[in-house]
């Protein structure tokens, strides 16, 4: 994993750019504080709302820069959110909406080329009082040079607080954003996956049957994105290979496994795009989903 964060030509020219936002009791996002270079993050916090936290992470990137999907490909540096310290809190899971490819320099990475929220599903310990949110953030910034960013966030969610309408509009519409979970036959879909054993690799590679309409258009941006069970896992991004009326073909070497996993029976995550529908969906790795 070590060699997939770091990877980045630049990486010998990372600086580390600390920054404290303070956050507000009232439902209202705090003011973004500048990272330089490259963008501007804050808390946004717009409340409760239907029993449940609104809450994010808002990046603020500016024109011509990148920051990381949770995995970035090639180079990159995924955010990792450090919540530990914070108080009224029992459960906290930060959401990645869908995002794109891009190269650097040879590489292909994976994220997000504009400004984007990412929203936070949180739980409280209890529903009746106040959550303190004490955040450690860490991110990824690129544009010519790559920059590890460390950013201190903090603010409080309470029951009694007003709702923050704009802030509440900017979070349902990332939420909107987030991949649903795939339908069974319905585009696209991992309809198979296949051992690749005929190509020049050590481990060999997985071809990915993914359907896709039979009317679509070929110009309808499409894309695949894997993940392994594990954070410790770093797959190659998926590449197109072929395909026929009704089905694409996708391939990626097994590469970036941790050494003591085990292949038979991992459970892949892939993250398919067809336009903008994006859908997620568990696989079983040497096992055949089957097909409609």
């Amino acid at each position: 994993m070590f060699r997939r964060l770091f990877a980045h030509p630049s990486a010998g020219r990372f600086a580390l750019v600390a920054v404290l936002l303070a956050g507000s009791t009232a439902a209202v996002a705090a003011a973004p504080t500048p990272l330089k270079p490259g963008a501007a993050v804050r808390l946004v916090v717009a409340g409760i709302v239907d029993g449940r936290p609104e809450v994010g992470i808002e990046i603020a990137l500016e024109p011509g820069w990148k920051t990381y999907w949770r995995t970035p490909g090639d180079a990159g540096i995924p955010p990792v959110v450090d919540w530990s310290t914070s108080t009224g809190a029992s459960a906290f899971d930060l959401r990645s909406p869908a995002p794109v490819r891009f190269g650097e320099e040879g590489l292909t990475s994976v994220g997000y080329t504009g400004p984007v929220v990412l929203p936070i599903d949180l739980a409280l310990t209890d529903p009746a009082k106040p959550a303190k949110l004490d955040l450690d953030l860490q991110i990824g910034l690129c544009r010519e040079i790559c920059v590890p960013v460390s950013a201190h966030l903090s603010g409080t969610v309470a029951p009694d607080m007003a709702v923050d309408a704009a802030a509440l509009a900017r979070l349902r519409d990332a939420r909107a954003r987030l991949p649903t979970p795939a339908v069974r036959g319905t585009a696209p879909w991992v309809m198979s996956l296949e051992r690749d054993h005929d190509r020049d690799s050590i481990a060999g590679a997985v071809l990915v049957r993914v359907k896709t309409p039979e009317g679509g258009t070929a110009e309808e941006p499409r894309d695949v994105f894997v993940e392994g069970p594990t954070s410790d896992w770093a797959l190659p991004v998926p590449t197109r290979v072929g395909g026929d009326a009704g089905s694409e073909v996708w391939r990626f070497e097994l590469d970036g496994i941790p050494r003591d996993a085990k292949l038979v029976g991992a459970e892949l995550r892939f993250t398919l795009r067809l336009g903008d529908h994006v859908v997620e969906q568990k696989v079983t790795l040497d096992a055949t989903v089957a097909k409609p």
